[in-house]
C-alpha cells in the first residue's frame, strides 16, 4: 500500500483537529504555503504530514490541491467532527465514508417578488453526486481492529453549511441518504479522484439535532447557547470527539504501516 518516501497527509480543518496528532507525530518542522500550515514528521520512522485544511470547501480544496502538488502523497486521510443526520448515530460515533456528497448545490423554485421562499421545492443539481472513497482504504478499515469504537458506513453529506433544522436535516438524508455531515469531505474526494491519490474521511459525531437530546451534544436542547454557529464549534462544543478522531486515524495509520 505504501511507497517509500511518499507521505501520508492526513487533514483536519480546526486547530483542535490537528492538536492531539500533533502531540503524537514527531514532527520535524512546520510550513505555511499560501496561508495554510503542514506539519511535517513521522511516525515509527514513517514520513507523515499533518494539514490544517482551514473549514469550508474553498478552504479545503486548496490545501488539497497544494498538499498533492507539493508532497505527492501516497494516502490523505480526512478527519474531524461532523453533524449526525440518523436518529441511531450518537455523539462519540465514527462514520466512515463509504462515499461523500455535496449537500448544497441546489436548483431553487420559481417564485416573484413577495412570493416568499420554500426551500423543501428546491431540487439537487447535477454537481450533487456521490463520489467514492478508496476502496483498498476502505476494506483495510474494515478488517482494522477497532472494537473500542462505534462505528457506521455510509455516506457523508458535506458543503459550505451548518443545518441545525430537524425538518432540513430529515429532508437531506431522506434525499442522499446521508448519515451525517460536515463541510469538507466532498472536495477532498472529487480532487483526489481527479489526482488519483488515495484517500477516505473519518467523522466522529459531535452533535445530533434529530434525537434533540443534550446527551447528543444537540444545539437545540441547549436553551441558552447563542446561536453564533463559530462560537458553538470551536467554543461551546466538548472537543472530547475531535480527539476521539484524531486517535482513530492515528491507530488506523499504525495498523496500515504495520502491514
Amino acid at each position: 500500500m505504501l511507497e517509500k518516501n511518499r507521505p501520508i497527509i492526513i487533514q483536519g480543518a480546526m486547530s483542535m483537529e490537528v492538536e492531539e496528532l500533533i502531540k503524537v507525530i514527531e514532527i520535524e518542522k512546520e510550513e505555511t504555503i499560501n496561508g495554510f500550515k503542514f506539519y511535517i514528521g513521522s511516525l515509527k520512522k514513517y514520513p507523515i504530514i499533518i494539514s490544517e485544511t482551514q473549514i469550508g470547501i474553498i478552504n479545503v480544496s486548496m490545501a488539497t490541491c497544494i498538499a498533492i502538488q507539493t508532497y505527492n502523497p501516497k494516502v490523505i486521510i480526512n478527519q474531524g467532527i461532523a453533524g449526525a443526520h440518523s436518529s441511531y448515530i450518537h455523539r462519540n460515533n465514527i462514520v466512515i465514508g463509504e462515499k461523500s456528497v455535496n449537500i448544497n448545490s441546489f436548483i431553487t423554485g420559481i417564485k416573484s417578488k413577495n412570493e416568499g421562499t420554500n426551500p423543501f421545492e428546491w431540487q439537487f443539481d447535477n454537481r450533487s453526486f456521490e463520489v467514492n472513497c478508496n476502496t483498498e482504504l476502505l476494506e483495510k478499515v474494515k478488517k482494522f481492529n477497532n472494537s473500542k469504537y462505534k462505528i457506521f458506513y455510509g455516506i457523508i453529506g458535506s458543503g459550505d453549511i451548518f443545518n441545525r433544522e430537524v425538518d432540513r436535516i430529515a429532508w437531506i438524508q431522506e434525499k442522499k441518504n446521508t448519515l451525517c455531515e460536515d463541510n469538507e469531505t466532498i472536495a477532498v474526494y472529487t480532487i483526489c479522484e481527479k489526482f488519483k491519490v488515495p484517500c477516505i474521511g473519518f467523522r466522529t459525531i459531535t452533535n445530533n439535532e434529530v434525537t434533540q437530546k443534550e446527551s447528543d451534544g444537540s444545539t437545540i436542547s441547549r436553551k441558552n447557547l447563542k446561536s453564533n454557529t463559530n462560537k458553538i464549534i470551536t467554543k461551546e462544543h466538548d472537543l472530547s470527539q475531535a480527539i476521539i478522531s484524531q486517535k482513530f486515524t492515528v491507530d488506523f495509520v499504525k495498523e496500515i504501516l504495520l502491514t
